[in-house]
């Protein structure tokens, strides 16, 4: 037997909100707790194992989840926050979870590190354009900004391809968009 035990708010006569917030007003979401706190309601599903592999060294490509309400969209998300934020604590679950299943190629996924993670909720609608996100979150964001708007009259309606570069070269940056 696994061991696996139900969340506290499943627990309860009535169930309440349990979908999983990126982040909150209240610091308690999925991105704004501790890796291992979050990765101790967390399983090891096939699609999750995906989604780490897919973000992890030498992996460059977008990775896109799509489903219905429910399916655990956004745990996968914060579950990659925490894989490339706290990559020690992601390779102790990792490593437990191969001990559990007797799967020792869990324990041998390779993790990225280095990178900053920019989460968003965008159905909290504090941004009225995705590259808004970028330069409020982004440690080289204001400066981009600032060059982006001080072109004058020769501005853009779209920040350009070349300073969006710019950005991410400085500060290597995972994006997560939930309720995209």
């Amino acid at each position: 037997m696994l061991g696996l035990t139900l969340r506290e708010e499943f627990r309860g006569k009535r169930l309440k909100g349990t979908a999983i917030e990126l982040s909150n007003d209240s610091n308690t979401g999925a991105t704004q707790i501790a890796a291992q706190q979050f990765l101790e309601i967390t399983y090891p599903t096939h699609d999750l194992l995906k989604g780490i592999e897919a973000v992890g060294p030498n992996q460059g490509r977008p990775v896109v989840v799509i489903g219905e309400r429910g399916l655990g969209k956004s745990h996968l998300m914060a579950a990659l926050f925490h894989a490339v934020t706290d990559p020690a604590s992601t390779s102790a679950w990792l490593n437990a979870w191969a001990t559990t299943l007797a799967d020792p190629a869990l324990g041998k996924i390779a993790l990225r590190d280095g990178m900053r993670v920019i989460g968003e909720s965008l159905h909290r609608h504090r941004y009225k354009f995705l590259w808004d996100v970028l330069f409020e979150n982004h440690p080289h964001g204001a400066f981009i900004k600032g060059k982006w708007e001080g072109q004058g009259a020769s501005q853009t309606e779209i920040p350009s391809d070349k300073l969006v570069l710019e950005l991410l070269e400085h500060t290597p940056t995972m994006l997560l968009l939930d309720e995209f």
